[in-house]
């Protein structure tokens, strides 16, 4: 039985495993290699600390998937919030992004969050056939938005407005 939580500071060091693994992949996370964890500084911190949509999905005490959004960091634009998600690869195709994703957008107006934006690679078919069944809708893509290993990767934006 899977558990979606509000990720607790003592899961910070889980969180970065889980996210580790999936970056590992490297054909779903913008980053292959992540920067030196610092626990005393670690990017969800400063969700909770805001009380910002930061979820982690629990299969006992493993964490196996998280789902954030973070407001924009320019004062004018902190109704706009971006989304950044994954699963490891163990627990993908049970509906467990979507109960990530609806504990996200449930909690985001809370924070002043009305729109949720989203990149995704367009080789991501099942995470962009989420987002559209959450109501995302395309707004364009970018070519060449990544190059790794002499590959060149598209990425689809998506928006979806919560208010």
């Amino acid at each position: 039985m899977i558990n979606i939580i509000y990720l607790r500071k003592d899961q910070v060091a889980a969180h970065r495993s889980a996210v580790e693994a999936v970056a590992a992949e490297r054909i779903y996370l913008g980053l292959v290699t992540l920067p030196p964890f610092d626990p005393e500084q670690a990017f969800p911190l400063r969700l909770i600390e805001n009380d910002w949509p930061m979820y982690a999905a629990m299969d006992g005490n493993d964490l196996v998937g998280w789902a954030d959004i973070t407001p924009v960091g320019v004062p004018e634009c902190v109704h706009r919030g971006v989304l950044g998600m994954g699963i490891v690869a163990s627990h993908r195709g049970a509906g467990t992004g979507r109960r990530l994703l609806d504990a996200c957008l449930e909690h985001a107006p809370r924070c002043g969050i009305t729109k949720v934006e989203v990149t995704v690679f367009t080789s991501s078919t099942a995470a962009i056939a989420l987002y559209r069944r959450a109501g995302f809708t395309d707004t364009g893509v970018i070519k060449d938005y990544r190059r790794l290993d002499g590959v060149s990767y598209d990425a689809l934006m998506m928006e979806k407005f919560l208010a």
